[in-house]
């Protein structure tokens, strides 16, 4: 009798797994959209902003650089969520979404809710943190 209740939970734990899993790969579909659309925008703005005579009342075009500029910054960061994110779709296509690519563990759902691109465990996330700042803490010679 046993092993039908324990079967029947294996199915709704695969279940609620999968309803999960669909949630968040909608979730990274909706953020790839907006960075996309925003990183259109971004550079409708860079390209209104470069065609724009200057004004020799803001310093050489200061202003208009400094913008340039930090346009150009956030198309950096959204390119690389992108890039994040599209290798989170494809780890959900291949049906390794929500698996850490360091230990091979399952990532917290909590973890996935909160960042949905997450290739990595808490735990590995924190490791490779503490490898960074200990490559930032080493004297170069």
């Amino acid at each position: 009798m046993g092993a039908p209740v324990s079967l029947s939970r294996e199915l709704e734990d695969c279940n609620v797994r999968a309803r999960e899993v669909e949630h968040l790969r909608t979730e990274l579909l909706r953020q790839r959209r907006t960075i996309i659309e925003t990183a259109r925008r971004a550079q409708t703005e860079l390209d209104a902003l470069r065609g724009a005579e200057r004004d020799p009342e803001f310093e050489e075009g200061a202003q208009s650089e400094h913008e340039q500029y930090t346009l150009s910054l956030l198309g950096e960061a959204q390119r690389h969520q992108l890039a994040m994110i599209d290798a989170a779709l494809t780890r959900v296509e291949a049906g390794e979404y929500g698996v850490c690519v360091d230990c091979e563990a399952e990532i917290d759902p909590k973890r996935l809710r909160v960042l949905p691109f997450a290739l990595v465990c808490t735990e590995c996330a924190t490791r490779r943190e503490r490898g960074l700042l200990a490559e930032l803490e080493e004297p170069t010679s």
